[in-house]
């Protein structure tokens, strides 16, 4: 992972997203750019577990969830902890990751029920 890369995008200031892209096996999971630039900087498994993991159990919430849900990956040496929820204290899913190249900390997506799809931000492009 380029974690300079990374984490310039990740906390890079943005005002909404400019594009949007289609998981390659997934089509119905949507991400913006910035997290296509997150996901280039060395983190597309991320986005394989969202899509294939997280937007099942998303869609199945959504309503209760308000149709938004956040994605929160703590990482701590070298092992990350992925969590779906809606409030930071009631996860609704949650995943451990035993070996991971991001750097420490959290980061958290924003996830949104966009009816025949799922759109991934980041909280910058809200």
């Amino acid at each position: 992972m380029d974690t300079e890369k990374f984490l310039a995008a990740y906390n890079a200031s943005r005002n909404g997203c400019n594009e949007r892209y289609r998981h390659p096996l997934v089509s119905k999971f949507v991400y913006s750019d910035g997290v296509k630039e997150c996901a280039e900087a060395g983190c597309y498994w991320l986005l394989d577990i969202i899509a294939t993991e997280v937007m099942d159990v998303f869609k199945k919430k959504a309503v209760s969830m308000g149709f938004i849900g956040f994605v929160r990956v703590d990482v701590a040496d070298s092992k990350a902890t992925i969590f779906l929820d809606r409030d930071e204290n009631e996860p609704v899913w949650s995943r451990a990751v035993d070996y991971t190249d991001m750097p420490d900390g959290r980061y958290t997506f924003m996830i949104t029920d966009q009816g025949d799809h799922c759109f991934l931000i980041l909280m910058s492009e809200y």
